[in-house]
């Protein structure tokens, strides 16, 4: 982040919305099991987010608003009162993936918040394979495209998810489900 003066400019709290909304909300749903539940969450994680006062603190602001999320919707899942903010600062210090963080059940919302960041039609290609164990003929004649251009999405779609799960540290994950 590193701005000077003002970190709570709206203008920047609204490009970070926009850039981690979406795939936040994936990451949620997986979690709670519903649509408007998962929306609630993540908005009260950007209220807070505006609310704080140093933004400039957070040093890995995409690990960080996953961390928020995920607390929110244990705290959710546990029936504690959903609208009662987390401190976020409390949450800073915790902001980054350690091995040890990660067992089964949070890999896979974990694996889907990075699959929402794919670029749609490549996303479209990659769940129809992985989701619906489509093979590539079938995947073509669903979508009416080529077989050679099923295996290109395909292709870029695990080399996105390796550079997203390496720059996150989390690249071995990768194996367990490819």
């Amino acid at each position: 982040m590193g701005q000077t003066k003002d970190d709570r400019d709206p203008q920047t709290i609204k490009q970070l919305f926009d850039l981690y909304y979406v795939p936040l909300c994936n990451y949620a749903l997986k979690m709670v099991y519903n649509r408007h539940t998962a929306e609630d969450l993540v908005q009260e994680v950007f209220v807070q987010l505006f609310e704080r006062k140093d933004l400039s603190q957070i040093e890995a602001v995409e690990r960080y608003l996953i961390r928020c999320v995920k607390y929110k919707c244990i705290d959710h899942l546990r029936g504690k009162k959903h609208h009662q903010l987390l401190d976020p600062n409390s949450l800073a210090a915790k902001a980054t993936y350690q091995p040890s963080d990660l067992n089964e059940e949070s890999i896979e919302p974990l694996l889907h918040y990075y699959v929402a960041k794919l670029p749609p039609k490549t996303r479209e290609v990659f769940l129809l394979s992985r989701q619906q164990q489509l093979t590539y003929p079938e995947i073509a004649e669903t979508l009416n495209i080529s077989v050679k251009t099923v295996e290109g999405q395909m292709a870029r779609a695990l080399r996105l998810l390796r550079e997203l799960l390496k720059k996150q540290g989390l690249f071995s994950f990768l194996y367990q489900f490819f």
